[in-house]
C-alpha cells in the first residue's frame, strides 16, 4: 500500500485560503439609522397606506360642574399612500472544479450580494432623507450656534421622515 505524503498530493489540494489577507472591506451603512423601515404585511396589495393624524389643540380651561359638553374638536388626519419598488442584483456563478479545494465561492459570493444590498438600501434610504431635508447651515448656525441648528434640523427630520 503506497502512502499519501503532501507531495504526492495533487496542486488545488496543496492551496489554502487566508481570507483575512483577501477580505473585501465593508462600509458602515448609516443612513437608515434615522429613517423609519415599513414592510408591506403579507398577502397584501402593492401600496402601503400611512396615517398620521394632525395634533389636537391644547384644552387648558376646566370643565367645571356645569354639566356642559365642551365643543369636539376635529381629528384631521394626512394619508400617504407608497408604492414600494424591487431592486436587486445576482451572482452568475460558472466555476467548475475537479477537485474540491478551500475556497468557498457561494460563501464569498453571498456576502458579496448581502454587501450589495446594504450599500442599495444606504444609498435610496440616503436619497429619499435628502429630498426632504432643509437648508442646513453647519458653520456656526444662523444666530451663531450650532446647537440650535442641529436641534432645528432635527425636528425638521421627524415631521418630514414619514413621507419617505
Amino acid at each position: 500500500m503506497a502512502f499519501v505524503t503532501p507531495s504526492s498530493l495533487p496542486s488545488p489540494v496543496q492551496q489554502a485560503f487566508d481570507h483575512k489577507i483577501l477580505s473585501t472591506p465593508v462600509a458602515n451603512y448609516i443612513h437608515s439609522a434615522c429613517a423609519v423601515l415599513k414592510t408591506l404585511p403579507k398577502n397584501a396589495g402593492p401600496i402601503l397606506r400611512m396615517r398620521r393624524y394632525d395634533p389636537l389643540a391644547a384644552a387648558p380651561v376646566p370643565l367645571g360642574d356645569t354639566g356642559v359638553t365642551p365643543p369636539a374638536q376635529l381629528l384631521t388626519a394626512v394619508n400617504i399612500d407608497a408604492r414600494p419598488q424591487l431592486f436587486g442584483t445576482w451572482i452568475g456563478i460558472t466555476e467548475s472544479v475537479t477537485l474540491n479545494n478551500s475556497d468557498p465561492v457561494l460563501n464569498s459570493a453571498a456576502r458579496r450580494l448581502g454587501d450589495a444590498l446594504r450599500k442599495t438600501e444606504d444609498q435610496l434610504v440616503r436619497d429619499c432623507l435628502l429630498s426632504s431635508a432643509t437648508t442646513i447651515n453647519c458653520t456656526s448656525g444662523v444666530n451663531g450656534k450650532e446647537l440650535a441648528v442641529v436641534k432645528s434640523f432635527l425636528i425638521d427630520l421627524e415631521s418630514e421622515v414619514a413621507f419617505c
